[in-house]
């Protein structure tokens, strides 16, 4: 195993590999960032931070296997939202080879959902189709699977009044128990998977920093923020037409999986990843740490 502190990040402008650049950088990893668009705002930030960007298209094999030179050590994460599920399987697949061939001793895979093969959710089918494949080729990899977002509830490109506080409670109910990881926690575990490389290799990894019900978010952020969050209850179909269609068939999905796995096996999923990610934040810790300031 190599012992020096460098990794290839992909989709380094994304919420995973954001978080999981900011992270390595921190703890004194030398990250290359890989982006279509070096000029963007997000690119830039992880300059400021120290990253060395490095501009690809993880559709074109060429631009791939430059980005490789002389890195061992690999983030792979894909967004289906903009490449479509057929995009986001075939970019996947062209990293691991690629990644395969450029002799990478450690790939850790960014996926989804919950690992259940043909769920009927194309972009949790689609990671699992990746998943394959790595381990058809025989690559050493690591996959992580975070549970959605807490910034679901707060960021705008999520559409947090309409989708989060407004559409989520009429598919879910204000009190079913959910499962939420902080982004900032996923960059954690990833660092740690590559600070630790033989501990991680060949395991699948869930992570979950918490469990609440959206009656009881809505009570820390209107604790935390003075005011409950704003809502626009518009009806779910709508608003599948305005963000992804998908996002509301996967909650609608959901509903039945949350309900055989139950309070007390997330309860298990949030004790199990503290292996990965001792730190774990909670709901309000979470939102405490973004009201001050946030996480640098």
């Amino acid at each position: 195993m190599i012992d020096t502190k460098q990794v290839l990040v992909f989709g380094a402008t994304g919420n995973m590999g954001g978080a999981a650049s900011r992270e390595l950088l921190k703890r004194g990893w030398h990250v290359r960032a890989v982006t279509r668009n070096p000029r963007s705002d997000k690119a830039q930030a992880l300059v400021n931070l120290g990253a060395e960007l490095f501009q690809a298209d993880m559709d074109d094999r060429e631009s791939i296997k430059a980005a490789f030179d002389g890195y061992q050590r690999v983030f792979s994460v894909q967004n289906w939202t903009t490449e479509g599920v057929a995009g986001e399987i075939r970019t996947g697949k062209k990293v691991a080879e690629v990644a395969l061939s450029a002799q990478v001793e450690h790939l850790v895979y960014g996926s989804a959902g919950t690992g259940i093969p043909s769920s009927g959710i194309p972009h949790f089918d689609s990671k699992i189709k990746v998943e394959a494949h790595m381990r058809d080729i025989g690559i050493p990899f690591t996959i992580l699977r975070p549970m959605p977002y807490m910034e679901l509830l707060s960021e705008k490109e999520f559409y947090p009044a309409m989708g989060a506080w407004g559409v989520y409670p009429q598919i879910l109910g204000w009190d079913t128990p959910l499962p939420w990881a902080a982004v900032r926690d996923i960059g954690i575990a990833i660092a740690n998977i590559f600070d630790a490389p033989q501990k991680w290799i060949g395991r699948d990894v869930n992570l979950c920093s918490d469990v609440k019900t959206l009656e009881q978010c809505r009570a820390i952020f209107t604790a935390i923020d003075g005011k409950k969050p704003f809502r626009l209850p518009l009806p779910p179909r709508l608003f599948g037409k305005m963000a992804q269609d998908e996002f509301i068939q996967m909650w609608e999905w959901m509903v039945g999986y949350l309900s055989e796995l139950g309070h007390q096996g997330l309860l298990q999923i949030v004790e199990n990843s503290q292996e990965v990610c001792p730190e774990i934040l909670d709901m309000e810790s979470w939102l405490m740490k973004k009201s001050n300031g946030g996480f640098g």
